[in-house]
């Protein structure tokens, strides 16, 4: 991949957006980028060494398996997403296993490179609204599934998919598969598709297939973090 088009596609993750030219020159330089076919594993849990694997295209999932071999999902990460920052910081393995859900295009930093990044005010800044913005929905709509309605569970599943890909001036979100979304949200598929429905309904996202594209970004948090309900 060209510098320049690796430049602009670092420039969309979220942990990058309002990085300095120096410091995404620097990034790009230091990545590995990597194509990973769909259903191949992009790191592995309890592995030491996993640095920091920004999604330049495609999907991934996060999952840990059960003692009977099952796979229990985390959650899914759209293109401007990253994964691995926080065991970085803990200073620990990698606590669960990332798959490509399709094709994907991974650029991985190291666990060195990152630490140094750690300096850099503006990274500091922008890691630690995602970590904030995440634990808050994690909260809201993960935190007790019997009293959070399937609203908040499948909205706070759509906003933690928010990245920098527009079309036509609008954020857009490329969903996983209902069966997917549905277990993320511990709902079931057809409450997903009454959701969406229901959200098109109140202008708040348009469907188009499996991507959404986001009206009101500012409602949809709202709703994400519990403070508008059905």
């Amino acid at each position: 991949m060209k510098e320049e088009a690796l430049r602009r596609l670092l420039r969309d993750q979220l942990l990058l957006a309002t990085a300095s030219e120096e410091e995404l020159r620097s990034v790009a330089q230091s990545v590995r980028v990597s194509h990973v076919k769909a259903g191949d594993h992009v790191a592995f849990a309890g592995d030491p060494g996993s640095g920091l694997h920004m999604l330049l295209e495609g999907e991934l999932r996060s999952f840990v398996a059960s003692p009977d071999g099952r796979e229990i999902p985390i959650r899914t990460y759209s293109s401007g997403q990253s994964v691995g920052a926080k065991a970085i910081i803990q200073q620990i393995p990698l606590p669960f296993n990332v798959a490509a859900i399709v094709h994907s295009t991974v650029a991985t930093l190291s666990r060195t490179h990152v630490r140094a990044l750690l300096r850099s005010s503006t990274f500091v800044h922008a890691l630690s609204e995602l970590m904030a913005a995440e634990l808050l929905q994690l909260a809201r709509s993960f935190g007790g599934t019997t009293s959070t309605s399937a609203k908040v569970r499948v909205a706070a599943s759509i906003a933690s998919r928010l990245s920098g890909e527009r079309t036509d001036g609008w954020p857009v979100v490329e969903l996983p598969g209902q069966a997917t979304m549905a277990a993320l949200a511990h709902v079931s598929r057809e409450t997903v598709s009454r959701v969406l429905k229901l959200l098109e309904t109140e202008e708040v996202i348009i469907r188009m297939g499996r991507r959404l594209r986001i009206r009101d970004v500012a409602r949809l948090r709202r709703i994400a973090a519990g403070y508008e309900d059905d």
